[in-house]
């Protein structure tokens, strides 16, 4: 997992995925977020898995959001999700499913595995950001969440 924090504090989002051009991507739509945000890299769903343990394990809050993608190498996006879903310490995080995947098999089963969004992602950095902006916003200004037991 790797730390691209720019220094401002702020929501922090943990961001599962493997191409490293849509994470760059990612990250510079969201440097002119709505809302300041922190980003957190994991290339796959076990990776992020073991990042969660260790945020755990050091006492440090878990993020604020997970954006995943579903095609992802080692655990996929479904697999991770049914996993965080059912880990008692994490299932209450937002997960929003960003994939370029957009038939309606792949968006049920997300959903079933317990995504709160599914959306698919913009062909071009302007429409990225909107897309991005308005996740951001979405969660972090208007929706209301339970914190977790």
């Amino acid at each position: 997992m790797q730390d691209a924090d720019s220094g401002t504090r702020g929501a922090a989002i943990l961001l599962v995925e493997d191409d490293p051009d849509d994470i760059r991507i990612i990250q510079k739509s969201l440097e002119t977020s709505p809302v300041p945000v922190r980003i957190t890299t994991a290339e796959n769903g076990a990776d992020a898995l073991v990042a969660l343990d260790g945020l755990a394990a050091s006492g440090s809050p878990p993020p604020d959001l997970i954006l995943l993608d579903l095609n992802l190498p080692v655990m996929g996006g479904t697999e991770f999700l049914a996993r965080l879903r059912a880990h008692a310490q994490f299932s209450a995080i937002p997960v929003c499913v960003f994939t370029t995947a957009d038939d309606p098999v792949t968006i049920r089963s997300a959903y079933a595995a317990g995504a709160n969004a599914v959306v698919t992602k913009a062909d071009s950095l302007t429409g990225m950001s909107e897309v991005l902006h308005t996740i951001v916003e979405f969660w972090f200004k208007v929706a209301e969440r339970y914190p977790p037991d």
